[in-house]
């Protein structure tokens, strides 16, 4: 009698939600010329999983677009920082 060989396939995926209250801005960005969400650099470098130092220095390099609102703090354009 012959053997039968069977082979199994299981295909897995995994998604993990990360629910934080989060800060934003819903705003129209000039450079972009488009509304856009715009975050403060800590939630900005989180999102993109970087450090909040790089998010400045790539503010202050004028690589990214931001824009200054509520008390004089910044807030950065997350498209253009996605095309960094």
């Amino acid at each position: 009698m012959a053997k039968v060989q069977r082979e199994i396939f299981i295909e897995t995926h995994e998604v993990s939600i990360i629910k934080r209250k989060s800060y934003f801005v819903r705003a129209y960005c000039e450079l972009c010329r488009r509304e856009v969400s715009l975050f403060p650099p800590a939630k900005a470098a989180f999102l993109t999983c970087q450090k909040t130092e790089e998010i400045y220095s790539l503010m202050n390099a004028n690589k990214v677009h931001y824009r200054y609102f509520k008390d004089d703090k910044p807030f950065v354009c997350l498209t253009s920082l996605c095309l960094v």
